[in-house]
């Protein structure tokens, strides 16, 4: 490009001349010129521009994946500076003429980065073209190019300055050129390697470099002398790189190596742009590598049980943009460890949900298909020893919803053991899919208790002893739960995993869920007469993130009598909500909030203890051995509740004697019975203890009534002997006590109208105290105006203020009749002192809780323990009274 109206030229040399001495002589020379103004004035794009482009865009491999306009018509106004785009598609339409086509790649670390993007991790190749301008108002759409018109000429120089045409004018192939009066600009496209005698072919070699030099005339006249050149001792310098194939560097596998099941492939293609890889397996059809754009590499994974054991050979290749390919080969032998169904192709998707309780569900869905080998009528599963404290159970079923029968064998070589048993056997060429569930417990650990952080750890496939053709990994929450904020998922998926590969992720969660931990007990008296007691005992600890409204426990079938209750009495609305028949489960809801915690439930870091009673019918449990009545204790479920320890007393009475049990248990004697103590830990509904025991029926169920009453009649010897009966007068004779004086009363403890004096007022004083604190909370509030507050308070205190004149007098003539109301007296004094010190620890609470010096979940649980401390002390209080009363009443 020159600002010239007239030719514009170029010429160069062999690698071997220059033009210090000779000037133009023997040079390759072309030369042109566009003959009168084929534009006024070239528009390039500048940010302020609007523009349409049309764009092409490829992959790596040569797929075009996309074809459209953007910017299109509809943002032809808006400057192409604020165009919503990636930063090297704006760069590449800056300074482009309406017509020019321009070709460029932006790479994967400079395009689409975000995970989950459809073209994330894809080299992305552009061919755009320019087709309108907009600018201040106007819109250009024609193309300047199609308008010029260039003459030009291949040439040879004759002498320093001098040049003429050739005769062979082939070597251009073709050109293009514009003039707008001031700038001349001409493009040229030529042979490299023209055949001409006349010319010079350029030839690629890297040690070849061609001095080139430029010139322009101020006529239109192509064979005139140049009026300016660059200089002939300072030539431009051209080298032709030569289009070598890429270079392939095999980093896996290694050369001469020994492979078993199956082996990564890593290939290093090194060349400008490497559009695609592939590699195969002897004679094999080819296979397509993946390009890590984070690694710069060529990557895949090849199954190799498919392949026969002995010498085999690899071999690579890679493809530029200009279709030179490069071929590497390498040797390597297959030899196995053990002997496996090689025919056998699987694939499988892991699921893996967090549930309540600290729970875990791991849900696998498999496809067997038999590629050759032998029918296929089972598969082998394990899993680390490590993580048998975390199993519960497993399950399978397939497609149809078939059962398929698992059996557990022993642990080896360090893993737990698992055959899955398909209904039919998978023929050749058949495939066949089904499900497993694996439940598990505790496998996160709190790592943040203030934001309820959680760091989890699991294998990310199951380990098989085949390799798994396709695995895929996903991490799920059944209830709410999330990652921690900036951490990224798990989620995975792989090609050909070798046989037993444990594969662990780690994440961390926070999960908000009701994680409640229960220790139980379970006292089971089996008897002579067909049934079995229960008493259970459930402590409660919410150590979750949300409240729990309602449990469900489910009773064996053939059960009645059932009892909910606590220390405080009967579960009521609980009691009431069992379901089903006789002969069936019942599900009893235990109803904490509506029982026991009011709206909110169960709150975290509550603790609870409930307890449930019933009988169950034992002949539906047991059946005829040879040593007696071979009996499976029936155990309630709780739920996916975890039940950290479970203590079942199994008590056979002196009428029951119990000849063989289930093995684990210890043996505790007591006077009248005989206890088989099991502990089993870390329970759910999923693994529900197990309890066999044969007994027998001992004479002692005959000797029961006669037993019972020789009981009787002991205690009413003993009772005859306490009261001291005596025998009339008549009999014995007159009684005289010399040392009493029988004509005066005898008073037995403090009078009824002392002790009812005292009671009425104690209870009144609470009663009054009670009033006058809803009255102030009222005020409170505004539900109580000023003037009525200030005439009821004053009401309030006077009569507490008269009862506080009686009661110390009463309270000393009752303290004169004995120790026994002393003690009374002072148990109700310290009853009174536990109530005002957990109300004034209450009213500092609140006064910390609004200055914020408090969190809302320590707050929440010193609240609870001052209530519950204000609630037992007026419970002993009112027991205390209501013993004075009905002593009065008796006496």
């Amino acid at each position: 490009e020159k600002a010239t109206s007239g030719w514009i030229g170029f010429a160069w040399q062999n690698t071997s001349s220059d033009f210090t001495s000779a000037g133009l002589n023997n040079s390759d020379v072309i030369v042109g010129y566009v003959p009168g103004e084929s534009s006024s004035d070239l528009w390039r794009v500048i940010g302020s521009d609007g523009a349409i482009v049309h764009y092409k865009l490829y992959l790596r491999n040569g797929t075009m994946i996309q074809e459209d306009d953007y910017p299109d018509e509809t943002m032809l106004t808006n400057p192409v500076q604020d165009l919503n785009a990636l930063p090297m598609y704006k760069d590449a339409i800056f300074g482009m003429r309406i017509g020019e086509i321009r070709y460029f790649v932006i790479p994967a670390e400079e395009a689409y980065n975000t995970v989950g993007h459809e073209l994330y991790g894809k080299d992305l190749i552009y061919e755009i073209e320019l087709t309108s301008i907009y600018r201040e108002g106007s819109t250009r759409t024609e193309n300047p190019a199609e308008n010029g018109e260039i003459i030009f000429s291949d040439e040879h120089g004759i002498n320093t300055f001098q040049h003429l045409p050739d005769q062979n004018q082939s070597q251009v192939i073709e050109a293009g050129g514009y003039d707008n009066g001031t700038v001349t600009q001409i493009e040229f496209t030529i042979l490299l390697n023209s055949t001409d005698s006349q010319d010079i072919s350029l030839l690629e070699a890297t040690a070849e470099r061609y001095p080139f030099v430029f010139m322009f005339g101020n006529t239109e006249e192509l064979n005139g002398l140049p009026v300016q050149h660059t200089y002939w001792t300072d030539p431009a310098m051209v080298e032709l790189v030569p289009n070598s194939p890429p270079s392939l560097n095999i980093i896996s596998p290694e050369a001469d190596s020994t492979l078993e099941w199956v082996t990564d492939i890593v290939l290093n293609a090194t060349d400008s742009f490497v559009k695609q890889a592939s590699y195969r397996i002897d004679d094999e059809p080819w296979a397509l590598l993946s390009y890590n754009f984070l690694t710069r590499l060529w990557e895949g994974s090849f199954d190799l049980s498919a392949s026969d054991e002995g010498a085999h050979t690899f071999t690579f290749n890679a493809t530029d943009m200009s279709n030179a390919t490069g071929v590497s080969v390498i040797n390597f032998t297959i030899a196995r460890p053990f002997l496996s169904l090689l025919g056998m192709r699987i694939q499988v998707e892991r699921n893996f949900i967090t549930t309540a309780s600290y729970g875990s569900r791991v849900e696998d869905s498999y496809t067997v298909l038999n590629n050759g080998s032998a029918p296929i009528s089972a598969i082998d599963i394990y899993l680390p020893e490590k993580y048998e404290i975390h199993f519960l159970s497993m399950e399978a079923v397939d497609e149809s919803d078939n059962t398929i029968k698992i059996v557990r064998h022993a642990n080896e070589g360090g893993m737990m053991h698992w055959k899955l048993h398909f209904p039919e056997s998978v023929g050749y060429q058949d495939a066949y899919s089904f499900d497993t569930t694996m439940y598990m417990h505790s496998l996160f650990w709190l790592s943040d208790p203030t934001e309820f952080e959680y760091q989890l750890s699991f294998l990310r496939y199951p380990i098989l002893p085949y390799v798994l053709r396709t695995a895929k990994f996903s991490l799920s929450f059944e209830e709410e739960g999330q990652l921690v904020p900036g951490e990224e998922l798990p989620d995975e998926q792989l090609q050909n995993l070798a046989p037993f590969t444990e594969s662990v992720f780690q994440s961390g969660l926070r999960l908000f869920t009701e994680n409640i931990l229960v220790q139980r007990t379970t006292v089971a008296v089996v008897d002579a007469w067909g049934w079995i007691s229960y008493e259970e005992t459930f402590t409660l600890e919410n150590t979750g993130g949300s409240s729990v409204t309602s449990l469900v426990f489910q009773v064996p079938a053939y059960a009645k009598n059932i009892k909910v209750y606590d220390e405080v009495g009967i579960l009521a609305l609980s009691q009431l909500t069992t379901t089903g028949d006789y002969n069936e489960t019942n599900d009893v809801s235990i109803h904490l909030a509506s029982d026991r915690f009011s709206g909110t439930g169960f709150a975290p870091t509550y603790k609870y203890t409930f307890h449930v009673s019933f009988i169950v019918q034992a002949s539906e449990y047991q059946s005829a051995e040879a040593g007696g009545n071979q009996l499976d204790i029936p155990i309630g479920l709780l739920g996916d509740n975890l039940i950290l320890t479970h203590t079942i007393n199994v008590v056979f009475p002196v009428s029951v004697s119990a000849a063989e049990a289930s093995e684990g248990y210890r043996t505790l004697y007591g006077i009248f019975d005989t206890t088989y103590q099991y502990v089993f830990y870390n329970e759910t509904q999923r693994n529900p203890a197990s309890i066999a025991v044969i007994y027998q029926i001992t004479i002692g169920a005959a000797a029961r009534p006669m037993l019972f009453t020789l009981i009787v009649g002991l205690i009413a010897a003993i009772y005859v002997s306490y009261r001291k009966v005596e025998l009339p007068e008549e009999i014995v004779g007159p009684k005289v006590d010399h040392g009493t004086d029988t004509s005066q009363p005898r008073q037995i403890g403090a009078p009824a109208e002392l002790l009812n004096d005292f009671a009425n007022l104690y209870s009144r004083k609470t009663s009054l105290n009670m009033d006058l604190e809803k009255l102030e909370a009222s005020r409170r509030r505004g539900k109580v105006k000023k003037r009525e507050y200030m005439l009821r308070e004053k009401d309030l205190k006077k009569q507490i203020e008269e009862i506080d004149s009686k009661l110390p007098k009463v309270k000393e003539d009752m303290t004169r009749y004995g120790p026994r109301y002393r003690d009374l007296v002072a148990q109700l004094e310290l009853q009174n002192e536990r109530i005002e010190g957990a109300k004034a620890g209450l009213r500092q609470l609140l006064l910390r809780k609004k200055k914020q010096r408090i969190s809302r979940v320590a707050f929440e649980k010193s609240r609870q323990d001052y209530l519950k401390t204000i609630q037992k002390a007026t419970s002993a209080t009112d027991r205390i009274l209501l013993s004075i009363q009905e002593e009065a009443g008796e006496v």
